[in-house]
């Protein structure tokens, strides 16, 4: 991979075809914010598409697994990912993270199928708070795609490519990685995420 200057859009592919499934990723690094002990991100196929899942399902509800790109640091930045939701008892979750500073730090946007909602979060030293919330189905089974872009202060979410939300918020300042996250015993599969740049 290479690192993303202003303007440039880069189209990460989380899995490709000529990976053997359980794989671990390539494409970027793992981390965790909460509880469960190790994460294990591995390679999968959803209906003979490739994509990247954390397997390592633990039952926790304070547990939020990420794979991080650290190739990408901004501070202003337009990305957005296509995931499929599977499976999970507590959570159904998939979402982009953005100015991640480091595990216990960023924003993410994150979409629900057992909610059936999209939310955005802050999370500062590795307490989750939410800014806002709108309801919209979400289908496991189904391949969606949730986007976010930030500039300043000023975080727009889509889900599918409709316009959700629209809030400003202050909380993360200053340029940081992006990447997947998910939560507690979800099985999300993750096939690309594209970025653009707007500021580093």
């Amino acid at each position: 991979m290479t690192i993303c200057v202003a303007s440039e859009v880069q189209v990460i592919r989380l899995a490709s075809h000529d990976v053997v499934a359980g794989a671990p990723p390539d494409s970027c690094r793992t981390a965790l914010t909460g509880q469960g002990g190790p994460v294990a991100w591995r390679v999968l196929l959803v209906h003979n598409r490739a994509a990247l899942a954390k397997m390592s399902r633990v039952a926790v509800d304070d547990r939020f697994p990420l794979c991080l790109v650290d190739t990408v640091n901004a501070s202003d930045v337009e990305l957005s990912v296509s995931f499929t939701p599977i499976s999970g008892k507590i959570d159904q979750a998939a979402a982009p993270v953005f100015r991640v500073k480091d595990a216990n730090n960023y924003y993410v946007a994150r979409a629900n199928a057992l909610e059936n909602d999209v939310n955005l979060y802050h999370v500062v030293k590795g307490v989750r708070r939410q800014i806002v919330g709108v309801d919209v189905p979400v289908l496991t089974g189904n391949a969606q795609q949730i986007g976010v872009r930030i500039e300043g202060d000023v975080i727009k979410v889509t889900f599918d490519g409709r316009p959700l939300i629209t809030v400003n918020d202050r909380t993360i300042q200053g340029s940081g990685a992006v990447g997947l996250w998910t939560k507690a015993d979800s099985l999300t599969a993750f096939y690309e995420l594209t970025v653009s740049v707007l500021k580093e």
